[in-house]
């Protein structure tokens, strides 16, 4: 016979036991750790790594990828790859890394070098052709080709580099490679809007990468400068050198993104590292990569989704137990004596 006094977790409830921790264990499918997404320009390869440790953890997988460029995570989940040298966007599923398709075809609307990407505010996705110094637009649903969006030198458009993004106001911004300066056109319409930043004088030499940081300040990597510079996200002033010339050997800043661990990290193209900076003040904290790619121009910090909850075999086990000792408990429960009719 059961002793109900024995189960601590037993209250009363309308007359019937109930095991107050009888709940089903849940196992969570293991959470993947982030990762660090670097693009090998030279070596035609996006490589991934452990951003804690720098461990390799293999690359994207599959497709044909030639002078890989930006990446960026699109509306439906998938990893967008500016293909450069193919003159094509690719697609990648970020869970198993491999090759889903061409999502941009080669050529598609005069497309020649691409080297930044972003989705718009509409949802279409906007794409940098280095070689004719023009944006072009994509349906976001199935890459086709919608447009021209800034014409050929638009604005004095000379070199759409990597950095191509919305910002915060909704209007895209475009650094200019060859003429040292960001140039900002209307998100809706493709007008041009202003140079947001002339870096002439030394100030921005070869304008790469672009963040709008939550702390409100534009971070740009300067290539031939081997610097990250900020300025004022809303106005274009500068602010100040954030991660000095040379600094931990940075020879050809290029690709740059900040991570969840407090880190910055920003790649040195021209000997083959990305260096790991405090995101605080700038200093150089380490290399996370040294050497075994080639041509590292841009990064991109990926983090896995949060596990989806699912119910383990032992949960449903002990589950189906604790409905078992419930049934039993009720069985066993002492019914009150009935009085006589």
């Amino acid at each position: 016979m059961i002793d109900k006094g024995s189960f601590r977790g037993v209250k009363r409830s309308r007359g019937v036991y109930v095991l107050a921790m009888a709940l089903p264990v849940f196992a969570s499918r293991a959470s993947a750790a982030p990762e660090l997404l670097v693009s090998g320009f030279s070596g035609d390869v996006v490589a991934r790594y452990s951003p804690s440790s720098g461990a390799p953890l293999g690359a994207l997988s599959g497709g044909s990828v030639n002078g890989p460029q930006a990446v960026r995570l699109g509306p439906d989940g998938l990893l967008y790859l500016a293909n450069e040298e193919d003159d094509n966007v690719l697609r990648f599923d970020p869970e198993t890394m491999y090759f889903v398709d061409v999502f941009v075809s080669s050529g598609s609307g005069g497309l020649d070098g691409p080297t930044g990407l972003d989705f718009g505010p509409d949802g279409n996705l906007y794409v940098g052709s280095f070689n004719t110094d023009a944006v072009l637009e994509y349906s976001g649903l199935d890459g086709s080709f919608v447009g021209t969006f800034v014409p050929t030198g638009g604005g004095g458009l000379n070199g759409p580099d990597v950095g191509l993004i919305f910002g915060p106001d909704g209007n895209l911004y475009v650094p200019s490679f060859w003429n040292n300066r960001v140039l900002r056109y209307n998100g809706s319409t493709g007008a041009f809007m202003d140079i947001f930043i002339n870096g002439g004088l030394g100030v921005l030499p070869e304008p790469r990468t672009l963040i709008f940081h939550t702390d409100g300040w534009l971070y740009i990597t300067s290539d031939s400068g081997n610097k990250v510079v900020r300025f004022n996200a809303t106005t274009g002033a500068l602010l100040d050198v954030f991660v000095d010339p040379g600094a931990g050997g940075l020879s050809g800043a290029s690709g740059m993104v900040f991570g969840n661990d407090g880190y910055l990290y920003v790649t040195s193209w021209r000997n083959d590292r990305v260096l790991k900076m405090n995101a605080v003040n700038g200093d150089y904290v380490g290399d996370v990569v040294s050497g075994g790619i080639d041509g590292p121009t841009f990064a991109y910090f990926h983090s896995p989704p949060a596990p989806i909850p699912t119910v383990s075999t032992w949960g449903v086990a002990i589950l189906s137990l604790s409905l078992l000792i419930l049934g039993s408990v009720r069985l066993m429960r002492p019914r009150p004596a009935r009085s006589g009719h």
